[in-house]
């Protein structure tokens, strides 16, 4: 069965800049320096004529120096194994799709005007679920993250490449806060969607006063007033039907007006949460496959909280 590509290099060439410096326009004028010298045996001068570049750069090109930032990008993503991006159960993917959850609940891209790049972060609350994350993604992309802590927020956040950020926006995600994502993912990688998701804005697992009970656990995402109905019925929409069709029980996605949240600059956003509905063998189901994989303290919870329901008679 031939596998389904989400993005390929052309994809996320659209998301380099044509402003001042032409990335994408540099891009494919390399491709095409570099396919005439393996069709011809012309040298920089010839070829430089041919499309009409400067010599010097051309030249460079060839000498493999000065490589333009787009094939800088793309050669990235390659080596992590994400271009083209494939649906597969590969280590590279898999965590990529672990990633995109994380990023919907808990990071951030967003546009460097003054150098035409993207900044790619996601937060978390405890040192160890940062450093697990830039752990795991050493083991699956062979790369080394940055950790950073800020006093201010008391959070960790982990810088990613700006070619994984421009990846991120080919297969639905977009600068700033959270939109729709949709694409035909096995019941396993719609496991590691929802463990990156939970574990950013999931409430932990807890046991009821009684203990022979769980609490109430919810999937949270704020959304800005002005597009909070459309955000219910695409990206959260799909979030309950990736639940659900792992047979978990879930409420559909509720907006909560009552609960507005404002920002210090007065932007108002409104909670919308999905509830996962807590009888006995739901919640198993749920603490089964949705492993707060990225929250230490909520994985230990759960685990005793599997424990004590499946010991419940």
């Amino acid at each position: 069965m031939e596998k389904e590509i989400l993005a390929n290099f052309k994809d996320v060439l659209k998301y380099y800049s044509t402003d001042k410096i032409n990335q994408q326009k540099n891009a494919l004028d390399y491709f095409e320096s570099k396919d005439i010298r393996e069709r011809s045996s012309f040298g920089a001068m010839k070829i430089s004529k041919i499309i009409g570049i400067p010599f010097g750069t051309v030249n460079n090109w060839l000498m493999g120096k000065k490589i333009p930032r787009a094939i800088k990008g793309l050669r990235e993503l390659e080596l992590m194994n994400l271009i083209p991006l494939e649906i597969s159960d590969s280590l590279s993917f898999k965590h990529f799709v672990i990633t995109l959850g994380l990023r919907y609940a808990d990071g951030c891209i967003y546009r460097q005007k003054n150098n035409n790049s993207y900044t790619f972060y996601i937060c978390f609350g405890d040192r160890i679920d940062a450093l697990n994350f830039i752990n795991d993604s050493k083991i699956a992309w062979n790369i080394n993250l940055n950790l950073r802590f800020y006093p201010k927020t008391h959070a960790y956040y982990v810088y990613l490449p700006s070619s994984l950020a421009r990846l991120m926006l080919v297969v639905g995600s977009v600068e700033g806060d959270k939109t729709d994502q949709n694409f035909n993912l096995s019941d396993s990688l719609k496991i590691e969607f929802l463990r990156g998701l939970f574990s950013g804005d999931g409430d932990n697992p807890r046991l009821k006063l009684s203990g022979r009970a769980a609490e109430s656990l919810r999937l949270s995402l704020s959304s800005h007033e002005s597009v909070a109905e459309e955000f219910r019925e695409s990206f959260m929409k799909d979030v309950y039907e990736l639940i659900t069709g792992l047979g978990i029980q879930a409420t559909y996605p509720a907006i909560k007006y009552k609960q507005p949240r404002i920002s210090k600059t007065g932007r108002v956003t409104y909670p919308i949460v999905i509830r996962i509905l807590t009888n006995k063998t739901n919640m198993i189901n749920f603490l089964e496959n949705i492993k707060y994989t990225y929250c230490n303290r909520a994985i230990n919870k759960g685990d005793i909280i599997l424990k004590v329901l499946k010991d419940i008679h």
